[in-house]
């Protein structure tokens, strides 16, 4: 048998050989088998997202890292290749062993002489080893195919990968595959590719770099914003845990603290507990490690909350912070004035540059092929033909270095620099109403506003809005909630439409309760020219105000008595007063807003509970909206049907930093019996009797302008759900508050009523309807108390020192207010309330002034002045005004 297998030397050697190449062969499939086995999946390292939604993505080739195995497995797809390889592996076994054999055994003549029983075992396993390679023979030559293929994909995966055909000839299946797995990578299940030239993004990053560098960009401004914001707001929860006592632990854990006595280490606060170390904790008796470690993290929890509920209100205290955040926004204020779409483009521009990873080859767009991608792509290429013809928005900038009394033009106008941090922040809101259509859309979005005669004025985006809304089409119902601006929109429309109509006039019709507070927002906002078309001379103001551009402020009992040629703008305010067409007041101001190309009608009365009375006054403005039974319609679609004609916007939707402060000064044009009473005055020399009478009713039979103007405010309040706080330095107005608003009143607050019985009252308020009010002695109620749930603040008089106001106003705008705090300050015009004003913060400065965040600042404001000294000023000031001796 052993006779029968011997092989001559070159058949062993061959033999040999061919085994060798077989063994490299299995070499070769272990490999395969290990590139075929890999679970990689692609990945992308950078992506630039045009949209938060990532329905279309920009992706350079660079930033794709393709699984080694990506062509390998297109390859061997269908071909059971793991199997084919596994099983040759498997019948690969015992060769080694009888290569290693067969080998051993060849030795020379003498080898073979002296051992001729290993001479016959190498040859049983040549024999063996022949048989065991021509049954592997058919396996040997499919997995030589698949392993060349293996290999010869992997080099051409080496040479790149490839999505879209070309001259590099690759197969549809491999683009295919190396689609499907990049979609699958971005997360897209029905993906659309194009390609897209990387040289059409070089501009945009060349410009957006050099921007991005200059100091006085929005870009760094915002950043530099940011920073001086989140050092305020770690300030300000710095004071509200050191007023929080231990105690209030408790609300932040689960588990039973014991405090023990943390007096004895000093520890008596939140903010305490925060700042000691635990070691020192626990050197309290019955203060373990374990309660040690709770008190700290319900400490940091109470922190993290608090620090969560910061809004992004400057506040008044003139902080570094403050007044850094300060500086930053009066220099944002001085760079160029874009239109709230250019600031959108700008700010997409600077999304993409920073997004979309760099790269000198073609992008791969990959989107999910909807027409909502389509439209964003589009957008982005429109956006990158913008810059490149308007690389000048992305100049370096030049302005002034804030002056140093910087943080007192911020008390002056708070509401002007809280809208440039809102609208460096990006926080501004459109409050564009969904049910418009894209069309109308188009053109607002589209409209620049004209700033030619507006001055000390930065809109907001949702009022920017609103007047282009207004200006667009032509008559409308500007709705707005209380504290929204409503006037500043309409003063805008005014100054657009003047700036770019010729012969343009403007004429706004009011309740004689804010003429005066109208004629001098317009006059501190635009350079036009201003009439007060009211009292015996009002025919003749209205005669001049048709000769110039100018704006002309009437009474709606004016419009009845004069003749008033139409204007090209007709501005209503408070247009609820005109909700019934029968009235003589309607018929007289309906002939005007049928004459006048343009109307906005200005009210705060929410459309959804007086449905019907919006019928009427959309009928004045667009009557082609108004169809049989629109009075029984439900709220939401009667707002669909005259959307065309009706904004509306609540604080809610356009304020993402409440609770906000808006603050005003409601100048109150004395009636004649008020003017007598308050003369008399005068002449009598009595300080605190100028100070109190435009608040007192002259005869029983008379209500005060003041008065009057509480009663409006109050009844407005109760509409909106709001509950009020009063304020006066004296009794005797207490007094006169409570007579003519009867049971509106809920209770007083005086020096004599003990400080258990005034947080009774507090608790009352709490629980009274809207519309109520708790009237106090400024004094007395203007510190100590958290009264919250009042969110409007009315103060009488000016005081004479204005901390006093600051502090009374602290009672209602602090933590723990989720609603927007109105503030009200009530203005005798022409009286010593005027002249206080003068002399405290400069003559005709109309200014907000802003409260307090915390009880601290007890000390007066650099503007104080000794009561004797402003009492001596304004009396001789005011008996000069009526011709009397000094």
């Amino acid at each position: 048998m052993a006779e029968s297998n011997a092989m001559d030397r070159a058949q062993i050697y061959a033999l040999l050989d061919r085994t060798q190449r077989v063994l490299t062969l299995a070499e070769q499939a272990q490999e395969a088998l290990r590139l075929l086995s890999i679970k990689q999946v692609v990945q992308v390292t950078s992506k630039g997202e045009l949209d938060p939604d990532g329905t279309v993505s920009l992706i350079a080739p660079s930033t794709i890292v393709w699984p080694e195995n990506l062509f390998a497995s297109v390859f061997v797809d269908g071909l059971h290749a793991e199997t084919t390889i596994k099983n040759f592996l498997t019948s690969m076994a015992v060769i080694p062993g009888l290569y290693q054999e067969v080998r051993s055994a060849q030795g020379g003549l003498l080898s073979r002489l002296f051992n001729p029983f290993k001479s016959q075992a190498g040859d049983q396993a040549a024999f063996d080893l022949m048989v065991k390679l021509d049954e592997l023979s058919p396996q040997e030559a499919d997995v030589s195919r698949l392993v060349e293929g293996v290999h010869a994909a992997r080099a051409r995966q080496a040479q790149g990968v490839e999505i879209f055909p070309g001259v590099h000839g690759l197969g549809e299946r491999y683009l295919e595959s190396a689609r499907t797995q990049l979609a699958g990578a971005i997360g897209i299940s029905t993906p659309h590719f194009e390609s897209w030239d990387a040289a059409k993004l070089s501009l945009a990053r060349r410009v957006v770099q050099r921007y991005s560098n200059d100091p006085n960009s929005e870009f760094r401004l915002k950043s530099e914003a940011e920073n001086c914001l989140e050092d305020l707001n770690a300030q300000r929860v710095e004071i509200l845990l050191r007023q929080l006592p231990v105690d209030a632990l408790r609300t932040a854990t689960s588990h039973r603290l014991r405090f023990g006595s943390l007096d004895s280490i000093q520890v008596s606060s939140v903010a305490d507990v925060l700042r000691t170390h635990e070691s020192v904790l626990t050197s309290v008796p019955g203060i373990g490690p374990q309660t040690a470690q709770r008190m700290k993290a319900a400490a940091q929890t109470l922190k993290q909350e608090a620090l969560g509920r910061q809004t992004v209100s400057i506040g008044e205290d003139a902080t570094v912070a403050a007044i850094e955040l300060v500086r930053v926004l009066a220099r944002f204020d001085q760079t160029e004035s874009l239109t709230p779409e250019e600031r959108a483009r700008r700010s997409r521009v600077l999304d993409y540059v920073f997004a979309i990873p760099p790269s000198s080859q073609t992008y791969i767009v990959v989107s999910d092929g909807s027409a909502e991608a389509k439209d964003i792509f589009d957008q982005f290429a429109d956006d990158l033909r913008w810059i490149e013809a308007n690389p000048n928005l992305f100049y370096p900038q030049s302005i002034t270095t804030p002056s140093a009394d910087i943080w007192q033009d911020y008390l002056n106008r708070p509401a002007h620099y809280q809208s440039l941090l809102a609208t460096l922040l990006g926080r501004d809101v459109e409050g564009a109403d969904e049910l418009l259509d894209q069309s109308t859309l188009h053109r607002i979005r589209e409209l620049k506003l004209d700033a030619t005669h507006v001055k000390d004025l930065h809109l907001r985006g949702y009022q920017s809005f609103g007047a282009r809304f207004a200006i667009v089409q032509n008559k409308v119902l500007l709705g707005d909630d209380m504290g929204l601006g409503k006037t500043v929109q309409a003063i805008s429309v005014a100054a657009h439409l003047t700036a770019t109509e010729k012969d343009f006039r403007t004429l706004v019709v009011v309740p004689a309760s804010v003429l005066v507070n109208w004629a001098r927002e317009c006059r501190r906002f635009t350079d036009l020219p201003i009439f007060i078309a009211h009292g015996e001379e009002k025919q003749d103001a209205i005669n001049a105000w048709t000769n110039t551009n100018g704006i002309a402020v009437c009474t709606y009992d004016g419009v009845r008595a004069m003749d008033i040629p139409a204007p090209g703008l007709l501005i209503i305010d408070e247009a609820h007063l005109i909700k019934n067409p029968s009235t003589k007041r309607t018929q007289a101001v309906r002939t005007l807003i049928d004459a006048s190309p343009y109307a906005l009608l200005m009210t705060g009365t929410p459309l959804e509970n007086k449905v019907d009375e919006f019928v009427n006054l959309v009928r004045y403005i667009q009557p082609d909206l108004i169809t049989r039974g629109m009075s029984t319609m439900q709220a939401d679609d009667f707002r669909a049907r005259i959307a065309p004609a009706y904004l509306r916007r609540n604080q809610a939707d356009v304020l993402d930093e409440l609770p906000e402060r808006t603050d005003s000064i409601d100048w109150i044009e004395l009636t004649a019996a008020d003017r007598a009473a308050y003369d008399e005055q005068v002449r009598a020399g009595s300080w605190m009797g100028m100070r109190r009478s435009p608040m007192l009713s002259p005869t029983p039979k008379d209500t005060s302008a003041k008065m009057q103007r509480i009663l409006e405010l109050l009844k407005e309040a109760e509409e909106h759900g709001r509950k009020a706080l009063i304020f006066t330095f004296f009794l005797d107005v207490l007094d006169e508050l409570e007579k003519h608003l009867g049971g509106r009143v809920i209770g007083r607050i005086s020096g004599q009523v003990p400080a258990t019985k005034r947080q009774e009252l507090v608790d009352a308020l709490s629980q009274a309807n809207p519309g109520s009010a708790l009237i106090a002695q400024i004094g007395a109620g203007g510190v100590g108390l958290n009264i919250q749930s009042a969110s409007l603040c009315i103060i009488c008089e000016p005081q004479i020192k204005p901390s006093i106001e600051h502090q009374a106003v602290a009672r209602v705008h602090r933590m723990g207010q989720t609603a927007t705090v109105q503030v009200h300050r009530l203005v005798g015009d022409e009286t010593a309330d005027e002249r206080m004003l003068e002399i405290l913060a400069g003559k005709d400065q109309v200014f907000d002034v802003y409260a307090r965040l915390s009880d601290s600042a007890e000390v007066p404001d650099a503007v104080d002045i000794s009561e004797s000294q402003l009492a001596a000023q304004i009396i001789d000031a005011e008996r000069q005004r009526l011709g009397l001796d000094g």
